[in-house]
């Protein structure tokens, strides 16, 4: 497996020793961290009581990987998705649509445990 994207779940796992560290990742030649994805690590890191250790292993995991930044054409992506997907959508679910939006555009499979993304058209989703 030469590429792929993480969302929330498989980077969470990948830096808590206490959990199992997707197989996948190791065998990833590049890892992409979607902005999003980075955005919900921090939010969760700050309102952890292991704040600093949290913050480590982001920043760790930051250096391992691409950062997937959105520009307009993800815009594009995300809106035609949140559009398709509007009546099954509750608002929590938004940046998924944002992650999905930016693993179409760069034709990226996600490594999740999320079950919400495999009904997501076009998006090639890898559970572990």
């Amino acid at each position: 497996m030469s590429s792929l994207a993480v969302d929330t779940s498989a980077a969470v796992d990948y830096m808590r020793p206490d959990r199992n560290a997707p197989p996948q990742l190791a065998l990833a030649e590049t890892i992409f961290l979607p902005l999003q994805v980075l955005g919900e690590l921090f939010a969760g890191a700050f309102s952890s009581t292991r704040r600093d250790e949290n913050l480590r292993a982001i920043n760790e995991l930051a250096t391992k990987s691409t950062v997937l930044l959105p520009t307009i054409d993800t815009a594009r992506f995300y809106g035609e998705l949140r559009a398709r997907e509007a009546a099954a959508l509750s608002p929590s679910k938004l940046n998924d649509l944002w992650i999905a939006a930016l693993c179409l555009q760069h034709d990226l499979p996600l490594l999740t445990n999320d079950h919400g993304f495999d009904d997501i058209a076009g998006l090639t989703v890898i559970h572990w």
